[in-house]
């Protein structure tokens, strides 16, 4: 099953992508004060190429331009989450923020906790950004291990009560490996206690400084059983009236919830593409230094902005039309799952160094 995409034609577009929404991930600069480790940004020989070629305020400006102008051309709403290293540290971010603002884009950013005091929050809600994440990677010695610096997660507590107070909202990620995932339930009772807007998890990918961590991944049965105590927390707390949002980002909920009988029956139309990952449909990322990924965490280029189209990039690259042939995922593809799932091509990656191959923590027998 393989969509392509016409460059010409939003049904094309739309018949991949199930709904109309673009996000573009931009780590407008490689500068950060946190030494986290797992991080992907010390990927070499990126990580040194952002920091001696970032991109000229004038830059980002035409690419800002060339995104919305893309992506109104299908009427698709847009996003931008800058991110970094740490945005904030870019000295231009607020203009920046404007600019994107003044073209109706929806901003959010992905970043650290350290420089948010209420000034600073204020300041960000008066511009226009609506959501504000930062990381929680555990409780607050696990936390503050993984993440390189003492008192860190008691700044992150502190910067999300600044977040809520001006109304940005608060997202807190939780990067998964086995280092951590005992303290995954506890984190969770700590972000509904704190009144965080948003939470969710995501599995670690062993790339950059994140290689360390190769032999920390759960097993496809470890992370099935993990799953379904979070869901039993998760349910807990929305039925004595928690405010959280806790998220499903892994699409191996997917799976669970098919077997757990929660999925709507199936659609008769077995070609649209209706979720599951965004690669090659409703995601792009940009490096500081203009590399395009299709994925921050596939570390596969597919172009080059500004010297390149966004729209180019997106619809002619081969790699990453390569990326949408879903008939040759080697094991996606046999399941009944295909149109809704497909796994973490960026953990199959780090694992296999290949995109197509099997997400390992899927436990799927096929």
């Amino acid at each position: 099953m393989s969509t392509k995409i016409n460059k010409e034609s939003k049904n094309e577009i739309m018949k991949y992508r199930g709904e109309p929404h673009f996000t573009l991930q931009w780590h407008i600069t490689a500068k950060c004060d946190q030494d986290c480790m797992h991080c992907y940004r010390y990927a070499k020989p990126t990580y040194e190429q952002e920091l001696k070629n970032e991109l000229s305020y004038e830059d980002c400006c035409k690419i800002i331009d060339d995104f919305s102008n893309t992506f109104n051309t299908y009427g698709m709403p847009t996003r931008i989450n800058f991110t970094g290293g740490d945005p904030l540290l870019r000295k231009d971010i607020f203009d920046l923020i404007v600019y994107a603002r003044k073209k109706e884009i929806d901003v959010g950013i992905l970043g650290n906790p350290n420089y948010l005091d209420y000034e600073t929050t204020k300041k960000l809600k008066d511009i226009g950004v609506s959501s504000y994440q930062v990381s929680i990677d555990g409780l607050e010695e696990t936390h503050d291990r993984l993440r390189g610096r003492k008192g860190l997660f008691k700044d992150t507590i502190r910067a999300i009560h600044a977040l809520e107070n001006v109304g940005i909202r608060s997202v807190v990620m939780f990067t998964l490996s086995r280092e951590n995932a005992n303290e995954l339930i506890g984190v969770i009772h700590t972000v509904a206690k704190e009144g965080v807007s948003i939470f969710d998890f995501a599995r670690i990918v062993s790339i950059g400084a994140g290689e360390q961590f190769r032999e920390q991944t759960l097993t496809s049965q470890e992370y099935k059983r993990l799953l379904l105590q979070v869901l039993e927390e998760y349910r807990c707390l929305q039925e004595n009236g928690n405010k959280t949002y806790f998220g499903r980002k892994d699409h191996l909920w997917k799976l669970l919830y098919q077997e757990l009988g929660l999925l709507k029956p199936f659609p008769k139309d077995k070609e649209t593409i209706y979720s599951g990952c965004g690669i090659g449909s409703s995601i792009l990322t940009i490096l500081a230094d203009g590399t395009v990924y299709a994925c921050r965490r596939l570390p596969v280029e597919i172009g080059k902005v500004p010297e390149q189209s966004i729209r180019d990039i997106f619809i002619n690259s081969s790699e990453h039309n390569k990326m949408r042939q879903v008939e040759k995922m080697r094991k996606c593809s046999k399941c009944e799952l295909v149109q809704f799932c497909r796994g973490c091509p960026a953990v199959a990656y780090a694992t296999h160094r290949d995109y197509m191959a099997p997400d390992p923590q899927c436990w799927k027998e096929i």
